[in-house]
């Protein structure tokens, strides 16, 4: 993590980076052919590199494999976004399987307008009894004046800080009106959701699934979370002010309780078995503050990787190593 941030300042420190070969539409373009590729399950179609990497869910697949095998549509529900400096363009996106349905989040590398690195995780994972979101939000369309944009180091860092809150329980870094959104399910301002945690007898439970994402962090929801790493910067969407990474959460292995304030501490009976959810997430960093989660998870045994170990590659590097 802090490598991938050093690299990250160095890039900024040089200067500029130079015009980009491929800028957003180009990026954008691009998407459109693999996903049309896909959905036709015709590999030659997309404009792959003559030497490319492909994962699915952390594992290696080849072209053709996994998704591809049973895809068969899209459906209306699509975020985009693209990084000329980097060469990188990103989606999450709802994907038609026959009768069936799977929203997903992809990254593609390009270079020279070819497709050097394929990574798609799958979001079925679901609360039961959580409803499915139906639109993205309209924020994801957004563009940010220049003159309000944070650098790339400073989306970086702010991208980074989200995830030092969600361990350290600090609220303080989201703004009022951010919401989390997981796998299509509202687990944030969702007065219909029951939180999915335990219960303290004789005491009444508060509507955590009302609660925006500050609130939610400052309760101590989250202390059941180890560690978050790696912490992998892929994308930064500078015109929108999204970061999109893909990073691995370690929950359940060093505790079993929430020390919620005004409420009590709830534990776990039984201690739960140790996991780790791969996250492909988005993050509206507009102004320093996080006003978007939106994430696609997998979950994953507890020291699982995210199928790139050894790729210290950072979005604010410019894609270099």
């Amino acid at each position: 993590m802090m490598a991938a941030l050093l690299l990250a300042a160095r890039a900024m420190a040089a200067g500029p980076a130079a015009p980009a070969a491929c800028d957003r539409t180009c990026l954008t373009e691009i998407m459109d052919q693999y996903l049309a590729a896909m959905v036709a399950r015709a590999p030659a179609r997309a404009p792959m590199a003559g030497q490319y990497r492909a994962t699915e869910d952390a594992q290696e697949v080849r072209l053709g494999a996994g998704l591809w095998q049973t895809a068969t549509g899209l459906g209306t529900y699509r975020i985009d976004l693209a990084d000329p400096v980097s060469g990188t363009v990103g989606y999450i996106g709802e994907v038609l399987e026959g009768e069936g349905r799977v929203t997903i989040a992809l990254r593609l590398k390009v270079a020279d307008r070819k497709i050097t690195e394929v990574e798609t995780i799958l979001g079925r994972g679901r609360v039961p009894g959580s409803s499915i979101v139906p639109a993205p939000r309209a924020s994801f369309g957004n563009i940010v004046p220049p003159a309000e944009r944070l650098t790339r180091q400073q989306m970086i860092e702010t991208a980074n800080a989200n995830f030092d809150a969600l361990l350290a329980a600090d609220g303080s870094l989201y703004a009022e009106d951010c919401q989390r959104i997981e796998n299509r399910m509202a687990m944030s301002g969702n007065a219909e959701l029951n939180y999915p945690i335990g219960t303290i007898p004789g005491v009444p439970k508060p509507h955590f699934g009302s609660m925006g994402c500050g609130q939610q962090i400052s309760l101590h929801l989250f202390d059941q979370l180890d560690a978050v790493e790696p912490r992998r910067f892929l994308l930064l969407d500078e015109e929108k002010q999204l970061v999109f990474g893909v990073y691995v959460m370690r929950w359940y292995k060093n505790g079993r309780c929430n020390e919620i304030p005004g409420y009590g501490t709830i534990c776990h009976d039984k201690p739960r078995q140790p996991v780790s959810l791969l996250n492909a997430e988005i993050l509206g960093v507009r102004g320093g503050k996080i006003h978007e989660v939106e994430a696609i998870f997998k979950f994953a045994p507890y020291e699982a990787d995210s199928g790139w170990q050894g790729d210290l590659r950072d979005a604010g590097s410019g894609g270099e190593n």
